[in-house]
């Protein structure tokens, strides 16, 4: 099994770009363009907004992501964030900058900066490309590496069908610190205070501990909280 794995992989690269990712700071495989990387947003989003009670976005909540994303690792990307109506406190973002934010993550929600924040983090996840990545080590072991190389929409559409898998991705431990890294850089580079995230952070880590809250999904896929706010302090004493 790991030797067809190791010869589906080198198959799968041979039709790969690679390039550059200065967030990351490493050389990295792609089978999506940023054109179809975006595409792929859009076609998630259509989805999503099929399946879910899709709020229109505050205006104050727009100004903030446009303020934050031009500061981000692609400014010139086009963020576009989303409300859903549901009562879990959860985020999530899909490639091509689309971010959404559920109600009960909102309704904990005390100042522009904790908000600020929270979408820089998620622009983290984009900008290092770790939703992207993760489709395309989905799609290495569900579908023969032919069919992506040689039948882009067949990608595409079997990215979008693992799209609800995607906004649960429980990322990895480097991952989270990364963009929490990120999250409250851009936030700060937009004049916003990065003590929003850890705020926020002992927010959640409170509702926790006196379990007032059943549905803390941004905990359960976002893990090791205690240590995180911890890296954040780090974060900002270099920043200032």
């Amino acid at each position: 099994m790991k030797r067809y794995l190791i010869v589906l992989l080198s198959f799968f690269l041979v039709g790969c770009a690679t390039y550059y990712n200065p967030v990351t700071e490493k050389e990295e495989y792609t089978i999506y363009s940023e054109e179809e990387e975006i595409e792929l947003g859009v076609a998630i989003d259509n989805k999503l907004q099929k399946e879910n009670k899709i709020l229109e976005t505050p205006a104050y909540i727009k100004i903030i992501a446009d303020k934050v994303g031009k500061k981000s690792d692609r400014p010139n990307l086009n963020y576009t964030v989303k409300v859903i109506e549901n009562e879990e406190i959860n985020a999530f973002a899909t490639p091509g900058g689309f971010i959404y934010l559920y109600t009960g993550l909102l309704d904990k929600i005390e100042s522009n900066d904790e908000i600020a924040n929270i979408i820089g983090h998620e622009m983290g996840h984009i900008c290092a490309r770790d939703g992207i990545n993760q489709m395309q080590k989905s799609l290495l072991y569900s579908i023969p590496a032919s069919i992506i190389l040689q039948n882009r929409s067949a990608a595409i559409q079997k990215a979008v069908d693992t799209a609800f898998t995607l906004t649960m991705l429980k990322y990895s431990r480097d991952q989270e610190l990364r963009a929490d890294k990120l999250g409250v850089t851009y936030a700060y580079k937009a004049n916003y205070n990065p003590e929003g995230m850890i705020s926020f952070f002992k927010k959640l880590q409170d509702i926790e501990e006196k379990k007032s809250t059943p549905n803390i999904t941004f905990l359960a896929s976002h893990p090791d909280i205690a240590n995180r706010i911890e890296n954040v302090e780090k974060v900002i004493k270099n920043l200032k």
